[in-house]
């Protein structure tokens, strides 16, 4: 982000400037006093239960350089702030001012803009489309659903500054707030994706909806175009710029037909019918993809590419999320809007499903439908007996005996159950499926719904690799205040995020105001710039026949010896094509890197090049993390900067320089430089002890799984393969769970390892199995079968440090959580 200084901001924002701040300009923005970062600027806005003003004190002490604040309040509050580095900018309205902020960051720093609205599926078009734009174009998409007066400004201010094309979200419930978005994006191109009920009670017609959300697009002149249903509400509203209508050019849907679990589509791209496998059998997903293919064409991306991204696409969560559990029921989680149109799609694709299980609709209900209420909810519950569902669980809503109602005129047999909140829900569902059955999950898109599908779901999958994203965010903040200001943070999210998931963890990495990301190859940089990651992505070891991928999505790779170096030369010459790389010197590592000796040589060879512009150089430190080593390290950084001395003092422009990973970056400051790779640290693990008694971090993982099987075994029996426990007690309780060495626990875990259950340690017993391992339930009378079991991380209060699990598999924690499989262990992101 490029903000202006405190002083240009006062001038932009109409604001008085108080105070001297330390850092300027601000690094960010955050209007959360929780994420504040050092350096940041934060609004202190008011909301319906909050007001920011009562956390101004709490975002200058995490460190906000400038704090926008109204000026009513400023004269209530005589005190100077409670940093010394920290100012106050008094304005009329922080609201206001974001917004004002914002729209100078739009026309400064991102070229062109994408504004998408409609009253569902925005979230499904912007994020495919910024999947297939990002192979051709710097694209800054708008995070998650961040649409609203506060949305759409953060979103806007999370590009990065050369942001060639912006794809943002623009959502209303009133009329009057899109002037207010039209003014932030002035967008150069439109997508409407339908004009629906949503927001009804608020707009009174979808007359007046239509129009209010067409004037996002009223200054969008004759060079740009506007992609909308052939609705005649839309049609009679008069625009200057060109109109097209999804199939009408391509791409042109030619026929469908299941395939697996998705569909096989045959579309005509503008090169000719081609067959593309898409991961949904969702008709309104198809529809939403087809909107984001025409207006990818309509920006110049050739079909070769679109098909490359496609075969690779994956729909976004909570939009017909589809779990399955190993019971054989199939979970649909589809609660990102509550739409009526939204709803009917839903039950539609659930209803043709060739699936010949039963089917139980879960409705959280529709809001602000204004009079049109009572009708539309009859209509569902009518629509959900039509479409062959056998069950109606309804949870609270005002309308709730509407759609009861409708229910009942075709299964008058079959009243539908009405429970009182999610633990009641949870109870109903667990009763009512069985193997086979399909339940849809849909309503109002509010965490509690979606909280509690993904909690049946998690009730019925035995395993699951719990990662908790608020965590992560909250050690970035740790390293942030640790480092200062000064130093960016490059999150390494190699082996695919460590075994997590790469784009998820990419994402909300970016979120959270993360620096670089690093990985180890081009395949996942292309991954996670296919999800909209913009930062610039560093990768560590990339081979030599993939410098076509490093160009085409914008990655910066390190060279790593001077043959890679000759090699990337030549062939960015031969594509006539050039990136900015960073080149790694190896200065006791002994892996990859350049030696001291040939470092100066290896930077001229590529600032001579014209193809290669050398941007960083780094190192990697071998004992950061054992003070035993601490001379070696010392030498370490010595030898590194005297290189990065010898290349500066030829440098044509400025270096980014780093060498600390995670290790480093606590016990060595020296080693920070410009920037510090944190890996492990990112899940608040620990590399070494003297790592974990000099910062304390946030446990963001749990592998979890239950327990299957309870007995009493009597002396003498013996557990397991080759019988390597024998019970020496009277009796001894024990029980099996469900998790083995091919989901990832350690085989040497039957050494010795330890699982937890209600706070209590564990011993396993006996030889790891396959899919199995036994424990001693002696210390714990009261464990039944379907218990959970905590096998590393930390969940529900429990924590069992994956530092000692993986000593006492005789591991390294890095080797504990890459190993977990990724096909029979589901992974589960908390804190969205």
């Amino acid at each position: 982000m490029s903000l202006p200084s405190p002083a240009a901001l006062a001038d932009l924002l109409q604001g008085q400037l108080r105070g001297h701040p330390t850092v300027a300009p601000p690094r960010s923005v955050a209007i959360d006093s929780r994420r504040v970062l050092p350096g940041d600027l934060f609004f202190a806005l008011s909301g319906r239960r909050r007001d920011g003003h009562a956390y101004v004190e709490a975002a200058e002490t995490a460190g906000a350089s400038v704090v926008v604040v109204r000026r009513s309040w400023a004269r209530q509050r005589e005190t100077p702030p409670a940093s010394p580095g920290c100012a106050h900018l008094l304005v009329d309205d922080p609201l206001t001012a974001l917004q004002q902020l914002a729209a100078w960051y739009r026309r400064s720093h991102i070229q062109r803009v994408v504004a998408i609205t409609g009253s569902n599926g925005k979230t499904v078009v912007k994020s495919a489309l910024t999947a297939l734009l990002a192979g051709r174009y710097r694209v800054a998409a708008s995070p998650g659903s961040w649409n609203s007066q506060v949305g759409v400004p953060l979103a806007v201010l999370t590009a990065p500054p050369g942001t060639e094309l912006g794809v943002f979200e623009a959502g209303i419930s009133a009329p009057g707030e899109m002037e207010r978005l039209e003014a932030i994006l002035a967008p150069d191109f439109g997508v409407l994706v339908n004009i629906g009920l949503a927001h009804l009670a608020g707009f009174g017609s979808r007359a007046v909806t239509a129009r209010e959300k067409m004037k996002l697009f009223a200054g969008i002149g004759p060079q740009g175009w506007l992609i909308a249903p052939p609705d005649p509400l839309v049609e009679a509203l008069p625009l200057p710029c060109r109109r097209l209508h999804p199939g009408v050019q391509p791409p042109r849907l030619l026929g469908q037909r299941p395939d697996g679990n998705g569909l096989l589509l045959d579309l005509d791209l503008g090169a000719g019918p081609m067959q593309v496998p898409v991961r949904t059998r969702s008709a309104p997903l198809v529809e939403d993809l087809l909107i984001a293919l025409t207006a990818a064409i309509e920006l110049g991306v050739p079909a070769d590419e679109l098909l490359a991204v496609l075969r690779d696409y994956s729909f976004g969560p909570t939009r017909m999320e589809t779990w399955r559990t190993p019971e054989g029921i199939t979970i649909i989680n589809d609660t990102a809007s509550d739409d009526p149109i939204s709803v009917q799609a839903a039950l539609d694709t659930v209803g043709a499903s060739p699936e010949t299980g039963r089917r139980l609709f879960v409705f959280g209900g529709m809001g602000e439908l204004g009079a049109s209420e009572a009708r539309e909810h009859a209509f569902i519950g009518q629509l959900a007996a039509e479409r062959g569902f056998s069950r109606l669980l309804l949870l609270p809503h005002p309308a709730q005996r509407h759609t009861a109602a409708g229910w009942a005129r075709l299964h008058p047999e079959t009243p539908a159950l009405c429970v009182e909140d999610a633990t009641a829900l949870r109870s109903g569902i667990h009763e009512l499926t069985r193997p086979g059955d399909t339940v849809l999950f849909k309503g109002a898109a509010r965490q509690e719904l979606s909280r509690a599908a993904q909690s049946i779901w998690e009730s019925m999958a035995p395993r699951r690799l719990l990662v908790d994203l608020d965590a992560i965010r909250d050690n970035v903040s740790r390293f942030r205040s640790l480092c200062g200001p000064g130093v960016g943070i490059l999150a390494v999210l190699k082996a695919w995020a460590y075994g997590t998931e790469l784009a998820r963890l990419a994402t909300a990495l970016q979120d959270s105001g993360i620096d670089w990301i690093g990985v180890s190859a081009a395949d996942e940089g292309a991954a996670v710039r296919r999800a909209g990651v913009q930062r610039p992505v560093l990768v560590m070891l990339m081979d030599i026949d993939e410098v076509d991928k490093a160009v085409r999505w914008r990655l910066t790779p390190v060279v790593y010896s001077p043959a890679f170096a000759h090699a990337l030369v030549t062939s960015l010459r031969s594509m006539g094509a050039s990136l900015e790389v960073h080149l790694e010197i190896d200065t006791g590592m002994g892996r990859v890197g350049v030696s001291p000796d040939e470092a100066l040589a290896t930077a001229r060879l590529l600032r001579e090049s014209g193809v290669a512009r050398l941007s960083g150089l780094m190192t990697h430190l071998a004992s950061a993390d054992d003070p035993a080593a601490d001379a070696d390290t010392d030498a370490q950084l010595r030898c590194f900067e005297a290189a990065v001395a010898a290349i500066r003092a030829e440098a044509e422009g400025p270096l980014l320089v780093h060498a600390a990973a995670t290790s480093g970056a606590v016990r060595f400051p020296q080693a920070r430089h410009d920037m510090v790779r944190i890996g492990l640290g990112l899940y608040g693990i620990h590399p070494s002890p003297a790592i974990e008694a000099a910062i304390e971090l946030e446990p963001a993982l749990a592998f979890v799984s239950r327990l299957v099987q309870v007995r009493r075994f009597k002396r003498g029996q013996r557990i397991g393969y080759n019988g390597t426990y024998q019970v020496s007690a009277k009796q001894q309780r024990i029980g099996i769970v469900a998790a083995g060495y091919n989901d990832g626990v350690p085989w040497s875990f039957g050494q010795g390892g330890e699982v937890m259950m209600q706070g209590q340690r564990l011993r396993v017993l006996g030889r790891v199995s396959m899919d199995s391992m036994a424990i001693d339930l002696d210390p714990l009378p009261g464990a039944a079968v379907g218990d959970e079991v905590l096998i590393f991380g930390a969940h529900e209060g429990q924590v069992l440090r994956p530092e000692q699990a993986a000593r006492q598999a005789g591991t390294i924690p890095y080797d504990l959580l890459v190993r977990v499989d990724n096909r029979r262990v589901p992974r589960i992101f908390r804190g969205g």
